[in-house]
């Protein structure tokens, strides 16, 4: 969580270097996972082009002032409160995207069919076998080891190579962090579960009589909204204090970064906001080749 509130700004590069192909790549994800059939496929990618060119009108204008807020605080000490509060315009930005995503999904959710929910589960066993892998195996220290060599990485990116201090402060987050990767599986299963049992509800094969679409749409987007505020009480005290020790970690780590590394993440922004701009210009329909 250390790094959460950099990834939603250096996202961006994702629209710098792909935005326009988002559609294509959401499509043969979602497949990936679904194995979506003839008529499915063509629906899902009309709606996810649907959702790009909303997102494009709607939400690349305010990234852009997101990314203008967050130059301003670059160069200068920041406190907790200040990081939450481009983490809190972040997650409004994150909510809006959910609402109509949800609008858009819906249609194409109703259709899904018991054979596909199999294909699902198949899949999220093999992913959760790789994450397991990942985060779960080796001792301790090599597991705080492998956590701080990706988010140094990802800090490098943004700030520049980080120094000793600076990785040994990620390393202190870390371990006094409220996430563990024992309990991040725990919540990864229970969220499948969560998942599959809502979807399945909203298919129109399995489910008798079937759920009328609007009510599709707002199952969907409480479902994904789950996500980043789940309905359990005691989930959603953990991921507010999971987001306020993020607050708190960037805070600390912005605050020992030296005037050049700064500077770097001030340009960083700059760029992307350039990107963002850019992107805002072309017109609809333009970018389909």
């Amino acid at each position: 969580m250390a790094v959460s509130i950099t990834v939603i700004l250096t996202g961006c590069s994702a629209l710098r270097l792909g935005y326009n192909k988002l559609p294509e790549i959401a499509s043969w994800w979602l497949d990936s996972y679904i194995d979506f059939s003839d008529a499915q496929g063509p629906q899902a990618k009309v709606a996810l082009q649907k959702l790009q060119t909303w997102h494009r009108k709607e939400e690349l204008p305010a990234i852009a002032e997101l990314l203008v807020q967050a130059q301003t605080l670059a160069p200068q000490n920041i406190t907790p409160d200040q990081a939450c509060k481009i983490w809190e315009s972040a997650q409004i930005r994150i909510e809006s995207l959910i609402q109509e995503s949800g609008r858009l999904a819906a249609p194409v959710v109703s259709q899904l069919s018991a054979k596909q929910f199999k294909h699902l589960e198949k899949e999220w066993a093999s992913r959760n076998e790789d994450w397991k892998k990942q985060w779960l195996q080796g001792t301790p220290d090599t597991r705080v080891k492998k956590r701080v060599d990706i988010a140094a990485e990802r800090f490098n990116s943004f700030y520049g190579d980080l120094n000793t201090e600076q990785r040994q402060l990620l390393k202190q987050q870390f371990l006094q962090s409220a996430w563990t990767p024992e309990w991040g599986y725990q919540q990864r299963l229970k969220r499948q579960q969560d998942q599959l049992t809502a979807l399945q509800a909203m298919s129109s094969e399995i489910t008798k009589p079937a759920m009328p679409l609007p009510q599709v749409e707002k199952a969907l987007q409480s479902l994904i909204m789950q996500s980043v505020r789940p309905k359990d009480a005691g989930d959603m005290s953990k991921q507010l204090l999971l987001e306020q020790q993020a607050c708190e970690n960037l805070a600390q780590l912005h605050n020992i970064m030296s005037p050049s590394q700064r500077l770097k993440a001030q340009r960083k922004l700059k760029d992307y906001e350039t990107d963002v701009r850019e992107l805002m210009k072309i017109k609809l329909g333009s970018d389909q080749h």
